[in-house]
């Protein structure tokens, strides 16, 4: 097996930039996910949008259990769903223009952390 395809940002600023697009282009076109490094943004920066990714689909998904428990008449049933390992999914696009106005039930905070994040990477 290969190794895990690692894309270092800073060599896109220099003599390596074609050999850095290039692999960016492979890992892409064969791999379809890499980790970028050197990439600018604080790991406490990193930590913050993972804690409010979690609890947005936390809170959004506990909600629609809620609703389909209760549109089914299984209030019996446990609404506890703190174990349960939801997967969804939502687009965020930041350049050349956010849609970051058009996902609904975004907490202010999320929507402010989703803001600084371009500007710290074009910094």
């Amino acid at each position: 097996m290969e190794n895990f395809p690692v894309i270092n940002m800073e060599k896109l600023n220099g003599e390596e930039r074609s050999t850095t697009m290039g692999m960016i282009k492979d890992v892409c076109e064969n791999w379809g996910f890499f980790e970028l490094v050197n990439h600018g943004i604080s790991h406490e920066q990193m930590d913050k949008v993972e804690r409010l990714t979690k609890e947005h689909y936390r809170k959004c998904m506990e909600q629609k259990f809620k609703e389909l428990v209760a549109s089914k008449g299984l209030e019996s049933v446990s609404t506890e769903i703190n174990d349960m390992d939801w997967e969804s999914t939502f687009y965020l696009r930041h350049l050349p223009e956010s849609n970051i106005s058009e996902v609904p039930d975004l907490e202010d905070e999320y929507r402010n952390i989703y803001k600084l994040t371009p500007i710290d990477l074009m910094t």
